[in-house]
């Protein structure tokens, strides 16, 4: 019997859940955190997607990458600051998703973003969630933006999350 899309879409899904878990668990090996990468970048949909973020590293933090396109700036050339809490926001959700074992929904409530240093078209900007505070119900993230070229910081984020049950 032939597999069809809606099986291998399963199969991926699945995948996902248990690399998922087992980065909850006790984190991914280099193969693991490349195929999860991979299964995400062809997952991928939304915002994330439309913009180009990477999901890089799954343990001990998140970090997402996203090299700045013309797309990405503001008039005078440098990247709009809604970048950077796009970033936080993605990084820090999804960091929260995994410190609640996957097995709850994550939301942003609060998201405060300050901008330190521009970045431009070429720049590639490495966002990495930071755990402050994992709650039962809620969680607060520090997600760091870096030029990963010069490693000096771009921007902070400081995200707050809702843990609600599926």
């Amino acid at each position: 019997m032939a597999e069809t899309s809606g099986d291998r879409e399963a199969a991926g899904l699945a995948r996902m859940t248990e690399l998922l878990g087992r980065s909850a668990d006790a984190g991914l090996t280099a193969e693991e955190t490349a195929e999860l990468s991979t299964i995400l970048a062809d997952r991928m949909q939304g915002l994330d997607a439309t913009l180009g973020v990477r999901y890089v590293a799954f343990r001990p933090e998140i970090v997402v990458e996203l090299i700045v396109t013309r797309d990405h700036v503001q008039p005078w050339g440098i990247t709009n600051g809604g970048i950077y809490a796009t970033l936080g926001e993605s990084a820090g959700s999804f960091a929260g998703f995994i410190a609640a074992g996957g097995k709850a929904n994550v939301m942003g409530v609060t998201n405060s973003t300050n901008f330190l240093r521009p970045s431009m078209p070429g720049d590639v900007i490495r966002s990495t969630a930071h755990a402050v505070h994992t709650g039962r119900t809620s969680q607060l993230w520090r997600i760091d933006h870096v030029n990963a070229a010069t490693g000096k910081l771009l921007a902070t984020t400081e995200l707050r999350t809702v843990v609600a049950a599926r």
